[in-house]
């Protein structure tokens, strides 16, 4: 597996700092650390959403099948953004935290798409659930989005503070905070 050349790595993370990650590292794939048992979280529906998305347990299948799928690309890069709140129980700017960093996600996400060779396959997984259509059509029809739904990294398996570790980036970012994360997973095309 072909792994991408260092000056594209580097102009590459350059664009997700322009695009207002707070921060960004690289990740070998294969090393990315994973735990199944993330996933239980999902089925006792901890985030309200279980059974409810395209993008999310149980439609997207077993977190043995993701965790392999993961390992399949050869460069992944970490993004994350940091919110000041004014308190650590300041729920509302949680949520707008989330809606920023949505957003800053998808414009990493659609520059990085600009700048790639055709053929490079990519895998998006960000934090928490796709919310693109506000009400998803899950089960009844098919996904509306299915070219820009994006999954949950914890859906996956992924460990996100070790994963941040494991490139350099802080899980804690400091007192009244909130940091959320998104993965982006490349292959090169043969």
């Amino acid at each position: 597996m072909a792994k991408m050349p260092p000056t594209q790595k580097d102009r590459l993370l350059q664009l997700a700092l322009d695009c207002q990650s707070a921060f960004a590292g690289w990740i070998d794939p294969a090393g990315i650390p994973f735990a199944p048992e993330l996933r239980e979280m999902c089925t006792q529906n901890s985030c309200g959403q279980y059974g409810t998305s395209w993008m999310g347990p149980p439609a997207i299948g077993p977190v043995e099948d993701l965790m392999e799928n993961v390992r399949t690309f050869s460069d992944g890069l970490v993004i994350q953004t940091v919110h000041q709140l004014e308190d650590s129980f300041d729920y509302p700017g949680m949520m707008e935290a989330r809606a920023e960093h949505q957003n800053v996600f998808f414009n990493v996400l659609a520059a990085i798409r600009n700048e790639l060779p055709t053929g490079t396959t990519l895998l998006a997984l960000d934090a928490g659930c796709c919310h693109l259509c506000g009400d998803c059509a899950y089960p009844d029809e098919l996904c509306r989005r299915p070219g820009e739904a994006i999954s949950s990294i914890e859906a996956y398996g992924i460990v996100v503070n070790r994963m941040l570790e494991a490139c350099g980036l802080q899980y804690n970012n400091g007192q009244n905070t909130v940091s959320y994360v998104g993965l982006i997973l490349f292959k090169e095309p043969c």
